[in-house]
């Protein structure tokens, strides 16, 4: 079995090429130059030497940025997944795109399925629900995984990361937002499900992978202050409404992963749980 991996260099595709390497996946990484907005080059990669699965990890995920260049962010997650489809599709690759949580407004908070309509409230949220509706257009076997808050240990910059910089970075409080809610999960999580799908494919669709249960910001934040040895006094609680952001954000976001783990190729451990296995260093990192 072969796989060509688009954005290897990223978090979550550095955690699929060290998941890869304990499979009997082959794993081939697509160049870093190669622009997946870029139809022919696309197209003629994947022609080149056609695989068995193309699983697309490239995306612009900086919200704000996206807000403020609209259309590299159409280019990077909507454009680009559409040009990956195509060209697998005609090689007869079967494809797993990655998108977001941000495809809902985050106005309830009930779960949010499959099935519940989407409603982006970022430019970010709108170009990533366009990649997934070109991805199922042009690649019917496709699957689009929905994860959320995604983190890594060892690459990029993310949650964990900012708030341990700025508790090393002085003696003094450090404020989270308590009303931003949704699902932090490791990478090494989510690289070891796209792993088991290629494994043992479910029906083709569109699936929640993320880690269960949702958590504040403050929260897991507290949980990222005790692990690393800092007070917990130290992470103050505070409302988004005190730390505006250019572009808006879904504030209680908590994906319903009951049709992903009804498959049975994965079993999905809790936020917290797969939190401290990777701060211990383990291999939900």
């Amino acid at each position: 079995m072969k796989a060509l991996l688009f954005g290897a260099q990223g978090q979550l595709g550095t955690a699929i090429v060290a998941a890869a390497r304990a499979s009997d996946l082959t794993l081939e990484c697509a160049p870093r130059s190669v622009d997946i907005s870029d139809e022919r080059g696309v197209t003629g990669l994947i022609q080149a030497s056609p695989p068995d699965w193309v699983i697309n990890c490239a995306a612009m995920t900086n919200v704000d940025g996206a807000h403020e260049d609209q259309q590299l962010a159409m280019n990077v997650n909507a454009i680009g997944p559409a040009n990956i489809a195509r060209a697998a599709a005609a090689v007869g690759a079967r494809m797993i795109q990655i998108s977001t949580e941000a495809v809902f407004d985050g106005e309830r908070t009930e779960l949010y399925s499959e099935d519940d309509v989407c409603h982006p409230v970022s430019v970010y949220g709108v170009t990533k629900l366009a990649g997934e509706m070109l991805v199922a257009t042009y690649n019917p076997s496709a699957f689009v995984l929905r994860t959320s808050w995604l983190y890594s240990g060892g690459t990029g910059v993310n949650f964990p990361t900012r708030i341990l910089e700025q508790l090393a970075a002085h003696d003094g409080p450090v404020s989270v937002v308590t009303d931003v809610i949704g699902n932090p999960t490791p990478t090494g999580v989510l690289a070891e499900a796209v792993l088991a799908i290629i494994s043992r494919p479910p029906v083709p669709g569109t699936y929640h992978v993320c880690c269960r249960e949702p958590a504040s910001k403050y929260e897991w934040a507290v949980e990222i202050a005790a692990g690393a040895g800092y007070a917990s006094e130290r992470i103050v609680p505070v409302t988004s409404d005190e730390y505006p952001t250019l572009a808006l954000r879904p504030k209680h976001v908590d994906l319903d992963c009951s049709k992903f783990m009804a498959t049975g190729v994965y079993d999905l451990p809790s936020w917290r749980t797969a939190w401290r296995v990777s701060a211990a260093g383990g291999a939900a990192t």
